[in-house]
């Protein structure tokens, strides 16, 4: 934009009318650049005719000649002074032009004056004294080309002089003289003004040019001032590209760019050590601290890692609590080093939000190319180590070793394995029933996904679920599921389900901003009587954005879906859930179901959740009932809709909707034969002996 602006204003120049002023300077400079200096040899010129022509020269006039050349070089001498002085103060030399103006005309005068000074009667010599003036009269013509007006103060007063002196002679040949000479004023005139319309013509397009130049060059200033701001923002976002806002440190690009430029300097004559490091309970911490309290507790924990790291080493944040260190020239033994030292620099508390706060780090160690040749693959096998180091029990430094690199084969494969199931259809829907344990009709069932392999081995959900919360897939999984279970849910719908009969569906506790933005459980449960079903939800779920998820579960329970808050007492904000999070009900979770009948204290606590639960209008459900001592503790709680292995495992659909019928029959069954009683009981009232 200021480039096609540029070039307007520079068209606009070039046809711009020269400013008058701005003329006349340029050609006063340029006349006055010869004029002056030759009004100044009028005196010496003067002295050397009269010297040359002394003895043929009446002495009288030509003392008289000679004083008029001493006024006139006096004249000229104050003009050439004004000007030169006002020209040199900056100004533009037009304050002494009428100065200039009346220097030349005395000048001119004075020549012409020069034809007085020889006896008229000596015909020769006044002729030679007219070929002085008249010679004069021409070299002005040619320095006055610039400026007409000094043309005509020099020229009109020679001529005139001139004139009027061959005229005083009364010789009709020097009469005819001054005649010729008059012609040639008129003939000269007309030779200065073509000559000066080319002058003024070339002031003004060098007048032209130099505007073109100075656009042309300002211009030049500001492409280079774009240039620069250009290069200036490209190195603002490229820096941006390649660091994290919040830390300063480089982002995951940079850093792995960076590690990637220390493998190739290194080569195979040097090592680079790599340490990536996790947060130990992050999440809890933030929770605590809130998401400001977060972000300081982050930033302290990259700027300890910047200053704990040798100088030429490199540290990134790869993730929201996940750094990694690049180490060049760094064996085995510098790095564990390196990162022993981190981990006690990093372990020290930090004060953020106005507390302490209990901090340390888990490490994975790798060193290429030792164990591996490139970033990615280095990358993978520090990870590798650092899962290793979490799960022995967090803070603490592993590196990566063959029994490492086989855990992580093991690992790649699981999910390989895990991908090809999905894609093949071998993650199939199971159900497992939901039980009213005082009357032990079914009243719901949970839907899960369940691995059948096709030799028909049902692998454990507690195998396959791990790598597919490690591998992203469980969103993906339960919308596989779903979409299988769909045609069942509804036959059975059809053909007829106990009153109040719900199934159960998970969200996928790793549910993330953007997927409650984008509203899942819309596609998640769609083609499904919304009666008909329960949606379970973590503290995990929703803690990202409370706000998006409380809406999206209140648009489901206006249509009729219940929403029971899952794994009730695990997470660290669970109560301050039940008033955020639009609820029906509340499901405890099963590690205090495992402990209810062992530990009083436990028993104290599920009984202070079922009576809050029960308090604020809630219904409270048990999972992993697994004995009947447990049952009969909830019963006596106040807790009666139990799910567990106590009452059924799992079921695939065909075994669930067998299990669903004779649960039905059953019921069926049991209400004739109570009809049955009451009319036999009716039938015994009232007594004969009151008949």
């Amino acid at each position: 934009m200021q480039t096609a602006a540029g070039d307007d204003r520079v068209n606009d120049m070039v046809v711009d009318v020269v400013p008058p002023l701005r003329v006349s300077e340029a050609s006063l400079a340029q006349a006055a650049k010869l004029l002056l200096p030759s009004n100044l040899a009028i005196l010496p010129v003067f002295l050397i005719i009269g010297v040359a022509l002394r003895n043929q020269v009446s002495q009288p006039r030509l003392a008289y000649w000679c004083l008029i050349g001493v006024i006139t070089e006096l004249l000229a001498v104050l003009a050439t002074w004004s000007y030169r002085r006002e020209r040199l103060g900056g100004g533009t030399g037009l304050k002494s032009l009428p100065l200039v103006r009346l220097s030349t005309f005395v000048v001119g005068a004075a020549w012409g004056s020069s034809l007085f000074v020889p006896d008229p009667n000596n015909t020769s010599l006044v002729l030679l004294f007219a070929v002085f003036a008249y010679g004069a009269s021409a070299f002005a013509m040619l320095l006055t080309i610039p400026r007409t007006d000094l043309y005509v103060a020099f020229e009109v007063p020679l001529f005139l002089t001139g004139a009027l002196a061959l005229a005083f002679t009364r010789d009709s040949r020097l009469f005819t003289v001054g005649l010729l000479a008059l012609g040639y004023l008129l003939f000269a005139t007309s030779i200065h003004r073509i000559a000066n319309r080319g002058a003024l013509e070339a002031i003004e397009l060098q007048w032209q040019s130099e505007q073109l130049m100075s656009t042309l060059a300002e211009e030049h200033q500001l492409l280079l001032k774009a240039n620069n701001a250009f290069a200036e923002l490209n190195s603002r976002l490229a820096h941006q590209a390649t660091h994290d806002p919040l830390t300063g440190l480089f982002n995951r690009r940079g850093a792995i760019d960076a590690l990637d430029k220390a493998l190739t300097a290194a080569g195979d004559s040097s090592s680079v050590g790599l340490l990536y490091l996790d947060l130990d309970r992050f999440k809890h911490i933030n929770d605590s601290l809130g998401h400001r309290g977060g972000d300081q507790f982050i930033a302290v924990i990259a700027d300890r890692l910047a200053r704990s790291i040798d100088p030429g080493a490199t540290a990134g944040r790869i993730g929201g609590d996940e750094f990694i260190a690049v180490l060049p020239n760094c064996d085995i033994g510098a790095s564990l080093a390196i990162a022993s030292r981190i981990t006690s620099v990093l372990g020290q508390p930090i004060h953020a939000e106005g507390r302490e706060v209990p901090s340390s780090v888990s490490i994975g160690v790798a060193v290429g190319p030792i164990h591996g040749v490139d970033a990615s693959e280095l990358l993978r096998y520090a990870n590798a180590a650092l899962h290793r180091a979490k799960g022995a029990g967090r803070n603490r430094v592993e590196l990566f070793d063959g029994s490492v690199k086989t855990e992580l084969n093991r690992r790649i494969n699981s999910e390989q394995a895990l991908r090809r199931a999905l894609d093949d259809g071998d993650i199939v829907p199971f159900f497992q029933p939901e039980i009213d344990a005082t009357s032990g009709q079914v009243v719901g069932a949970e839907l899960l996904a369940r691995w059948l392999r096709r030799d028909g081995v049902v692998v454990p959900a507690a195998e396959f679920l791990e790598v597919a919360a490690h591998a992203g897939l469980l969103e993906r999984m339960t919308e596989h599921v779903m979409q299988q279970a769909r045609p069942l849910i509804r036959r059975l719908s059809t053909l007829g389900l106990p009153d109040g009969f719900r199934f159960r569906v998970n969200l996928p506790p790793r549910a993330t901003e953007r997927s409650w933005r984008e509203n899942p459980l819309d596609t998640l449960v769609g083609g499904i009587e919304p009666t008909l079903l329960t949606v379970d939800v973590t503290e995990s779920a929703v803690v990202d954005d409370l706000a998006a998820a409380a809406a999206n579960l209140a648009s489901l329970r206006v249509r009729g879906v219940r929403v029971c808050l899952d794994d009730f007492a695990r997470g660290v904000s669970s109560l301050s859930l039940l008033r955020r999070l639009p609820l029906d009900e509340v499901r405890i979770d099963r590690t205090s179901i495992d402990t209810i009948t062992a530990h009083p204290h436990d028993r104290a606590i599920v009984r202070s959740i079922i009576s809050l639960v029960r308090e604020i209008g809630l219904t409270a459900t048990a999972d992993g009932v697994e004995t009947g001592a447990q049952a009969d503790v909830l019963i006596a709680l106040g807790c009666i809709r139990h799910q567990g292995h106590l009452y059924s495992r799992a079921l695939p659909a065909s075994e669930f909707e067998s299990f669903l019928n004779v649960s039905m029959a059953e019921r069926i069954t049991q209400g004739r034969v109570l009809t049955t009683s009451a009319a036999d009981d009716h039938r015994l009232w009232p007594p004969h002996d009151v008949q």
